[in-house]
């Protein structure tokens, strides 16, 4: 499984830095499966990505945040973002990541992900049960140390005051723009939580954002709940959303519900 991933992603990163300069990557070309446009760079690898379990002939069916859900008779499900943060990309923020998952219904059964930053070729990666790492490292999340704390917080049009609320709770605050890298950032230790609170159901996080970091995430010993602190599972379904609170060390769980 790790094999066919990394080589994925790659495959990816290499489509993705071959656009030439100048190629216009905000340029929507339709509104994908989730209800948000599809942009020039997110069909450039979510194309590369359908090729690649076509001609391997992968064991998978696919769901994906452009084109939906593709039924091959599977028991597997790949569930991929392919570009996660397309705005960074856009706009070159140097910020954004191509995730991919394994699993069979939900989030709770994901038993393989991986997310790859497609500026520095970092690679996140975690199987069940047997741990996470970067570049092939193991990784593990950071005690809460409240004079050295570090929150990543979802801010934007929809967000609830309570990001705000947040963003004043830690020492340093950031927003980002792109969730599984975030959600990785946790997983290695540089920061302390990541919290999403959107006021519009469906600006909420969905499963293909996190399937990936989630379990990368509970692999290096943290975790991600709900907002009324239950163990977040999310239905391989791109209708449902939902806000969230992913932290390194249950300590910070105190301070933030």
């Amino acid at each position: 499984m790790k094999d066919i991933l990394h080589l994925m992603a790659k495959k990816v990163r290499e489509a993705e830095r071959a656009l030439p300069r100048g190629h216009d990557r905000t340029e929507e070309l339709y509104m994908g499966a989730d209800g948000t446009p599809t942009c020039t760079v997110d069909k450039v690898a979510e194309d590369v990505i359908l090729q690649f379990v076509e001609e391997q002939d992968l064991p998978f069916n696919v769901l994906s945040e452009e084109i939906g859900f593709i039924d091959r008779k599977e028991a597997k499900t790949l569930v991929i973002d392919p570009i996660d943060g397309t705005y960074n990309s856009a706009m070159g923020l140097p910020f954004y990541s191509v995730s991919l998952a394994v699993g069979k219904k939900s989030l709770r059964d994901v038993e393989a992900g991986l997310v790859q930053n497609l500026v520095t070729g970092d690679a996140y990666y975690a199987e069940k049960g047997k741990g996470a790492t970067l570049n092939d490292e193991p990784i593990h999340t950071r005690p809460f140390e409240p004079r050295k704390s570090i929150f990543l917080v979802y801010l934007g049009k929809y967000s609830s005051v309570d990001n705000f609320r947040l963003a004043k709770l830690g020492v340093r605050a950031r927003a980002l723009g792109c969730a599984s890298l975030e959600m990785c950032l946790l997983a290695e230790g540089r920061a302390d939580a990541y919290y999403m609170n959107c006021e519009v159901y469906e600006r909420s996080i969905r499963v293909v954002d996190i399937a990936a970091s989630a379990l990368i995430l509970r692999e290096a010993g943290g975790e991600i709940v709900d907002l009324s602190d239950r163990p977040l599972d999310m239905r391989f379904d791109l209708q449902e959303r939902s806000n969230f609170l992913a932290y390194g060390d249950k300590e910070v769980k105190k301070v933030v519900m």
